[in-house]
C-alpha cells in the first residue's frame, strides 16, 4: 500500500493551518460572550525554575531559557527528546546518544543533561523518553555555579511529572509506519503505548501517587534495525502539612536494539553514499540500555521567609553492546572497516543537593538568596573487549557472525569521582526598575583511577571557584534588558598527562551575553533575543612537534539567538526561533583544525510552528491542524578538515491533524512530508545518520 500526498492536499492544509486567523478573529468578535471553542493550551512560559532552583519570572533573570512544555511535546508527538530538538534554537544534533547534541555550538556530556536538577540519566543509547516528561528548560550558557561540572554551551533540565490530587488515568497508544522509497507504508510499522495514573491514597490526600508505563516497539526503515523499550515510573508524595512535600519516586528503563553506527561515505563526499537503508552491522548485533534510578526530595518551610530543599537521587545504569563497529572507510577498495567489539560499560550517580532559598530585606532592597551544598559520587566501569577487523562491501555489505577469537584484547577501566561543592546567589530587587544578580561556586573534584586489566593506578584532585553575574533594566512591566556573565569548570580526564605525567588543569569556560525579553500584545506574545560570546580553553591537544598532550586548544562560539511564542488568540498559537552560531576552534597545534567549525554545529538554524483550532465544533468535537518547518545550515561531522564530511543544510516539513471530543484526542501527523533526504549528525567518514524520512503517525489518547 502507498501513501502519498499530493501538492493539492499540501496547499489545502496548509491553507487551513495559516491562512484562518481572520475568519476565528471574526468568530471571536461575534462570539465574545459565549464559552471559546477551540481553545489551546498554551506553549508560553511564564515561569522558569532552572537559571535560580526557584520559580521566577523569565524577564527577571538575565539567562536565556528555553522551555519545551509538555503540550508542544504532545502536538509534534514526541517520543524522544531529540523530537523536538529541530524546534529549539542553538541547537543541533550530532548522533543518536543520549548526549549527542550541541548547544550554542559546543558539544554536550552526559553531565549537560539533568532530571530535576541532578545529573544521571536511566539510559546512554538513546534520546530520553518523553514518558514521564512535564517539561524540559534549557538554560543556554554556563551553568556550573548551580550544576557543577559541565560544559560551557548550556544544560538541559528534564523536569518530571509529579503526582496530583485530582484522580485521573490516561493512555495514550500511537502507531507509525513510514512512506518512503526503501519502505513501503504498512511494511516497517512501530507501536507506542503509555498508561499514567495519579490521585489521592487517601481521603485528606495527604499521600498522592502517580504511576507511569510505557512500552515501545519500533521497526526501523533500515535493514534489520528495530527495537523494545519498556519504562516504568512510580511516584510517592507526601503532604504532612501545608508547608511540607516529600516525594519518592522510582525509574525503571530497558531499552534492546540492533546495532546501527549510521551509513559511510566514499572520499568524504556526502554524495557519494549508499542507500539510506544499508546497514553494516549484523542482524544479531545488539545493544542493551537497562538502568534504575531511585530518587527523593524534601521540602518545607523553615520561616516565614526561607525554606529549605533536599534532593537526592541515585543511578544504577549498565549498557552493553555487542557489534561489528563501523570505523574505516576503504576507498581504493570500496569497503567498509568494521571491527568486532564486546563493551560493558556500567555506572552510578549519587548525589545530594541541600539548599535554601528566601528574601533578606536590607531596608526597602530585596535579596533573594539561594545557598546551597552539594555532594556526589560517581563511578564508570569501563570494560572493552576487542577482536578483529574485518572488509566489508560498501553497496551490499555481509552479514558477519564469526568471531576470532585469537585477535583478543581487553581494556578495563574504573574511574572513581568524588565532588564537593557550594554555592550562593544572591538576586537583589534594587527598585522596580533595576535588579542584579551575582553567584558564586566552589567545586572540587578527587579522582582515582585503576586499569584492572595492567594494574595501573592513578588519583587527581582539581577545585576551582567559578562566578556569574547580570544586570536586568526592566524598561517597562512588559520588558527587560539583560547583561550576563557567567563561568564553567570541567575536569580534563585523569588519563591526559603532560610529558612528566602530570594531570592537566580543568578546562575553563566563560560567557558574555546581552539580551532584551518582552511580552507583547497584552501578554500573549513572549519575545526573547540574546547575543553571546562563549569560549572555552585548557582543552588538551597533542603537540605535532613533541607529540606529547598539552593545553593547546581553545573554543569560540559567538551569535544571535530570537524566539518568538505567540497566542494571539485562543484557538491559535506560533512558536518561531532563529539562531546564527559562529563555533570554531580558535586555537589548536594542527593548522587542518584551527580555524575551523565545531562538529554537528549549524551556522544558521530555524523553525516555525504553528497550530490552529477551528473556533467551531465539527461532529461535536474541536478539530484543528499544526503546520511546522525546521531548517539547519551545513555542518560538519568532524574539526580535521581532512577527515571530515559536510553535511549538507536541509529544511523538513511536518503537517498534522487532530480531533478532540470530551476528553478524547485523535491524531494525524505526518513528518518530513516532502521525503527529504537529510542527516542529522554523524562522525567522521563511517558513521553518518540519516534523518527518519516520511513518516505517518496515528496515535489516541484519552481519559478514564
Amino acid at each position: 500500500m502507498k501513501f502519498a500526498i499530493n501538492p493539492v492536499t499540501h496547499s489545502l492544509i496548509l491553507m487551513l493551518g495559516l491562512t484562518s486567523y481572520v475568519s476565528a478573529e471574526e468568530t471571536a468578535t461575534e462570539l465574545d460572550t459565549l464559552v471559546i471553542v477551540g481553545k489551546q493550551n498554551s506553549y508560553l512560559n511564564p515561569e522558569v525554575s532552572t537559571a535560580t532552583k526557584s520559580n521566577v519570572d523569565p524577564k527577571d533573570t538575565p539567562l536565556t531559557v528555553n522551555v519545551i512544555n509538555q503540550q508542544f511535546l504532545q502536538d509534534i508527538r514526541a517520543e524522544s527528546l531529540s523530537d523536538a530538538y529541530g524546534y529549539t534554537t542553538g541547537l543541533s544534533q550530532s548522533g543518536t546518544n543520549a548526549d549527542s547534541f550541541s548547544l550554542r555550538g559546543i558539544d554536550t556530556e552526559l553531565s549537560n543533561i539533568q532530571v530535576n536538577g541532578l545529573p544521571g540519566l536511566a539510559s546512554r543509547f538513546g534520546s530520553p523518553t518523553t514518558a514521564n516528561v512535564e517539561k524540559v528548560e534549557i538554560l543556554k550558557g554556563p551553568a556550573s555555579i548551580t550544576y557543577g561540572q559541565v560544559q560551557p554551551g548550556g544544560l538541559m533540565n528534564i523536569i518530571t511529572k509529579k503526582p496530583q490530587e485530582e484522580a485521573a488515568v490516561r493512555y495514550d497508544i500511537s502507531g507509525n509506519s513510514y512512506n518512503t522509497g526503501v519502505s513501503d507504508f504498512a511494511e516497517d510499522n512501530s507501536f507506542t503505548g503509555t498508561i499514567d495514573a495519579t490521585g489521592p491514597l487517601t481521603e485528606d490526600k495527604k499521600w498522592l501517587y502517580r504511576l507511569i508505563l510505557s512500552a515501545e516497539d519500533t521497526n526501523s526503515y533500515r535493514q534489520d534495525v528495530d527495537a523494545q523499550n519498556y519504562y516504568l515510573f512510580p511516584t510517592l508524595t507526601y503532604r504532612p502539612d501545608t508547608e511540607t512535600e516529600v516525594t519518592f519516586g522510582l525509574e525503571f528503563q530497558s531499552e534492546n536494539r540492533v546495532s546501527d553506527d549510521g551509513l559511510a561515505v566514499l572520499d568524504y563526499d556526502i554524495n557519494q553514499i549508499a542507500s539510506i537503508d544499508t546497514h553494516y552491522q549484523s542482524a544479531d548485533d545488539d545493544d542493551k540500555d537497562e538502568g534504575v534510578v531511585a530518587f527523593a526530595s524534601y521540602n518545607t518551610m523553615v520561616t516565614d521567609e526561607f525554606d529549605i530543599t533536599v534532593d537526592w537521587r541515585s543511578v544504577w545504569h549498565e549498557d552493553s553492546y555487542t557489534t561489528y563497529e563501523s570505523r574505516d572507510v576503504n576507498n581504493d577498495t570500496d569497503t567498509v572497516s568494521v571491527r568486532d567489539r564486546h563493551n560493558e560499560n556500567k555506572r552510578q550517580y549519587h548525589t545530594v543537593d541541600v539548599r535554601t532559598t528566601g528574601s533578606l530585606w536590607a531596608g526597602d532592597v530585596e535579596h533573594q538568596v539561594l545557598a546551597g551544598i552539594n555532594v556526589g559520587f560517581e563511578r564508570s566501569d569501563f570494560k572493552r573487549e576487542t577482536y578483529a577487523t574485518t572488509d566489508i562491501d560498501f553497496y551490499v555489505p555481509e552479514d558477519l557472525t564469526e568471531r576470532d577469537e585469537d585477535a583478543y584484547s581487553l581494556n578495563h577501566r574504573v574511574t572513581d569521582y568524588m565532588n564537593y561543592a557550594a554555592y550562593l546567589q544572591d538576586t537583589i530587587y534594587l527598585n522596580e526598575t533595576w535588579t542584579l544578580m551575582g553567584g558564586v561556586r566552589y567545586t572540587r573534584q578527587d579522582i582515582d583511577f585503576e586499569r584492572r586489566d595492567t594494574g595501573a593506578t592513578a588519583s587527581s584532585s582539581s577545585d576551582a571557584f567559578v562566578s556569574q553575574g547580570g544586570v536586568v533594566y526592566h524598561l517597562s512591566d512588559a520588558t527587560s534588558l539583560y547583561v550576563s556573565y557567567g563561568e564553567s569548570f570541567n575536569p580534563n580526564s585523569i588519563e591526559d598527562t603532560d610529558v612528566n605525567g602530570d594531570n592537566f588543569e580543568p578546562e575553563r569556560g566563560r560567557q558574555y551575553e546581552v539580551g532584551m525579553k518582552t511580552d507583547l500584545f497584552n501578554n500573549k506574545a513572549n519575545l526573547s533575543i540574546a547575543y553571546f560570546d562563549i569560549k572555552k580553553d585548557n582543552v588538551v591537544e597533542e603537540n605535532e612537534t613533541t607529540g606529547e598532550d598539552e593545553l593547546l586548544g581553545e573554543v569560540k562560539s559567538t551569535g544571535v539567538e530570537v524566539e518568538l511564542l505567540m497566542l494571539p488568540v485562543e484557538n491559535w498559537q506560533i512558536k518561531l526561533g532563529y539562531a546564527y552560531v559562529d563555533a570554531r576552534i580558535t586555537d589548536n597545534p594542527d593548522e587542518n583544525i584551527e580555524g575551523n567549525r565545531t562538529p554537528g554545529s549549524a551556522l544558521h538554524d530555524a523553525y516555525v510552528w504553528t497550530k490552529y483550532n477551528f473556533p467551531y465544533k465539527i461532529a461535536d468535537g474541536i478539530v484543528g491542524t499544526t503546520f511546522g518547518a525546521n531548517y539547519e545550515s551545513a555542518r560538519y561531522t568532524d574539526e580535521d578538515s581532512t577527515d571530515r564530511v559536510k553535511l549538507s543544510g536541509y529544511m523538513n516539513v511536518d503537517l498534522g491533524v487532530h480531533y478532540e471530543i470530551n476528553d478524547y484526542r485523535a491524531s494525524l501527523n505526518v513528518e518530513n512530508v516532502f521525503d527529504k533526504l537529510y542527516y542529522t549528525g554523524g562522525s567522521g567518514d563511517s558513521s553518518i545518520y540519516a534523518g527518519d524520512p516520511r513518516n505517518i503517525t496515528f496515535s489516541l489518547s484519552g481519559k478514564f
